[in-house]
């Protein structure tokens, strides 16, 4: 039978059961009908065979599909519960792993905390003992200062009494120094008046013998 004919003889058939329907008897009170089972059991046995094979392929396609998308239905129902067990352990995982973060970071807080108290107790230790000591080198310089004050003080008095005992030792022995000069003067001036006085009457002397009187010298030349 060609592929026309297969098609005419379904709607013939359909045509046929149409008219079996539209002619059965009715029920009363009802809107079913009486049909002849056997005549309409061989229509549809004939328009079964009428129908061209890809009717019979695309049946099987939709009855395949139907367990495709069952089955696809069923994987991806499986898929989703997967990606949910999944996803749920690796957030238990990220919980876990964050939490065990957590726990060193606190940890390692702690230890950084304790770590820099104890320094900063050191430090400040430390620091109160180079205060101390800069206190105490302070005082000290200070007193040394000081001290070597009242020392430059006793010194720069005993100075200036050794320059004044100096300079009146050094004005007595001048003035001791000229009244000697001025006495040993006075003494000379009073010998070389007295010895120019003699000069002068030993000459007055010879002068009177030279006149009238003996030689002044003998005959050996000594006067």
């Amino acid at each position: 039978m060609t592929e026309g004919g297969r098609f005419y003889r379904v709607y013939e058939n359909l045509d046929e059961l149409v008219s079996v329907v539209e002619t059965a008897r009715g029920v009363l009170v009802s809107g079913s009908c009486v049909v002849p089972r056997g005549h309409v059991l061989d229509l549809l046995d004939d328009l079964r065979e009428a129908l061209p094979a890809e009717m019979e392929e695309a049946r099987s396609i939709l009855e395949q599909r139907t367990d495709l998308l069952v089955t696809a239905e069923d994987d991806s129902r499986r898929m989703v519960a997967e990606a949910r067990a999944e996803a749920y352990r690796l957030m238990t995982e990220a919980q876990d792993a964050s939490e065990q973060g957590l726990a060193m970071a606190r940890g390692q807080a702690e230890s950084t905390v304790a770590a820099a108290r104890t320094e900063a107790q050191a430090l400040a230790q430390q620091g109160r003992e180079d205060y101390e000591r800069a206190v105490h080198a302070g005082r000290s310089e200070h007193d040394r200062l000081v001290s070597d004050t009242d020392v430059h003080h006793s010194a720069a008095a005993r100075s200036q009494q050794l320059v004044a005992e100096a300079t009146a030792r050094a004005e007595r022995i001048t003035a001791d120094a000229d009244a000697y000069v001025e006495t040993r003067l006075s003494e000379f001036a009073e010998t070389l008046a007295k010895i120019l006085r003699s000069v002068e009457a030993g000459r007055g002397r010879l002068r009177g013998r030279g006149s009238d009187g003996p030689p002044l010298y003998d005959q050996d030349g000594r006067g």
